[in-house]
C-alpha cells in the first residue's frame, strides 16, 4: 500500500503528492528489502517443524515476491516447507473485498483454509497480516490445527523451540 498506492491518496494536492511519492520510494516490504535490497540469501535461524507459506495477492502481483520468501525459508535449519495447492489463488480478504462481498470472500477463504490444512503443516507463514488474520480466523473456526504467523517470526528464531502459537482452545 505505502509503496504502490500512497501517492494516489494525494493526487488532488501536488505538494503532498510529491512528498508522498518521495516517501513511497523509500518504503520496502520486509522480505523484498532483505533479499532484493540487502541481498540476504540465508538466515541463521532454526525451526523444527513443517510450515506452509501463503503468497498475498499484493506481494505476488504488485511487487513480484514469490521465490524470495521461499529462499529464506529453505535456509532455516530443521524447517520443512510444504507448498499450498493453488498457492497463487487469493484468500478472499483483499481489503474492502471481504466486507463488500462477504459470501464470495467466505467461500474463497474456506477453500484456502482447506488447502492450507491439506499440506499437513502446523504453521502457516505469510507477510500480509490481513491475509494471515483472515485465514487464521477460518482455520480456527473450522477447528483446523494450523496456526498463522508472520514469516519474520520464524526467520528470527534462534532456538529449537517452536513459537508460541495461540491460546489453548
Amino acid at each position: 500500500m505505502l509503496r504502490k498506492h500512497y501517492p494516489a491518496l494525494f493526487s488532488d494536492d501536488p505538494e503532498f503528492e510529491e512528498r508522498a511519492s518521495q516517501f513511497s520510494a523509500k518504503v520496502h516490504e520486509l522480505i523484498s528489502f532483505l533479499t532484493d535490497v540487502m541481498r540476504v540469501t540465508s538466515v541463521n535461524a532454526q525451526y523444527i517443524g513443517s510450515v506452509t507459506y501463503h503468497d498475498s495477492c499484493s506481494s505476488l502481483r504488485e511487487i513480484g515476491l514469490k521465490e524470495q520468501p521461499r529462499r529464506l525459508l529453505y535456509s532455516v535449519k530443521g524447517l520443512e516447507l510444504s507448498e499450498i495447492e493453488d498457492a497463487d489463488i487469493c484468500c478472499g480478504f483483499g481489503g474492502a473485498f471481504s466486507v463488500k462481498y462477504p459470501d464470495i470472500s467466505n467461500s474463497m477463504v474456506s477453500q484456502k483454509a482447506d488447502k492450507v490444512a491439506n499440506t499437513g503443516a502446523s504453521l502457516l507463514l505469510g507477510n500480509d497480516l490481513g491475509c494471515l488474520m483472515n485465514i487464521a480466523g477460518k482455520l480456527s473456526r473450522e477447528g483446523k490445527p494450523v496456526y498463522a504467523r508472520h514469516i519474520a517470526e520464524v526467520l528470527a528464531m534462534r532456538t529449537e523451540e517452536p513459537p508460541i502459537c495461540a491460546p489453548k482452545r
